[in-house]
């Protein structure tokens, strides 16, 4: 059959729309992370424990040296690179160490490095100094590779009520009218938790974007920001990870 040039363009479209608009969803219930790319420098451990009554997903490292701090991330191969992105995933348990990054990578860029970190943009939980509750932060951070420490663009001063690891959250980041933003629920309550900016409480965190990296890949990271007196390494489990273009469908939470 022949077809013209107007059918191939249809077609062609077709395909773009439906390739831009892919989304990736994984509970690893199925105790794999296949799909995902490994990014492991300190010899951590992926491991997939029963959380919160299912099969979740644990990134593991130990807290490293000064020179080779623990820190370790699974990268989304699932869907096409994107530019416009909407990420999202459970963060059920961690550990209240010290200098404690973990959550949701963007726009991280290709190849991924075997020693630092790689570069992209990041939404984190932070457990700052001291390991306490009300040191803890919620950020939005820049990492530009090679030697370089990841580069603040906005981070939250006070979280009411400061999220604890007993507890089930869900961690959002997305991008939207120009700028990156952040947001962290309780799902005991189904409510953003409140997040100062120095003026106010906030539901979310933003930032503009800066326009260094315009597309790329999304995923989960942890590492560990303070090496030394009381660093105990970084171990998050995680749970429904969901990656799209979009706002992605309503998540069932308990209210």
């Amino acid at each position: 059959m022949k077809l013209t040039s107007k059918f191939i363009f249809i077609l062609a479209l077709v395909w773009c729309i439906s390739n831009a608009y892919a989304a990736t969803f994984d509970d690893f219930n199925d105790g794999i992370d296949d799909g995902w790319l490994r990014y492991n420098p300190t010899s951590g451990k992926f491991s997939f424990p029963v959380e919160s009554g299912s099969v979740a997903y644990k990134l593991e490292s130990s807290w490293g040296s000064l020179f080779n701090p623990g820190r370790i991330a699974s990268i989304n191969l699932k869907e096409p690179v994107r530019s416009q992105f909407h990420v999202e995933v459970d963060l059920l348990n961690w550990t209240y160490n010290w200098g404690e990054d973990i959550g949701l990578v963007a726009r991280l860029q290709e190849p991924v490095p075997s020693f630092f970190l790689p570069k992209g943009y990041a939404l984190l939980l932070r457990n700052d100094r001291d390991g306490k509750p009300n040191s803890r932060k919620l950020m939005i951070v820049k990492s530009v590779g090679g030697i370089s420490f990841p580069i603040f663009l906005v981070k939250s001063r006070v979280m009411l009520p400061a999220p604890d690891p007993t507890g089930d959250y869900r961690l959002k980041f997305w991008s939207d009218s120009g700028g990156l933003w952040g947001q962290i629920i309780d799902k005991s309550t189904g409510k953003a938790i409140k997040l100062w900016n120095g003026t106010g409480y906030a539901d979310r965190i933003y930032t503009p974007e800066d326009g260094e990296f315009k597309s790329g890949r999304t995923g989960l990271i942890a590492y560990v920001h303070i090496v030394g007196y009381k660093a105990e390494g970084v171990s998050p489990v995680f749970d429904n990870f969901y990656s799209g273009a979009d706002a992605p469908p309503l998540m069932n939470i308990k209210h």
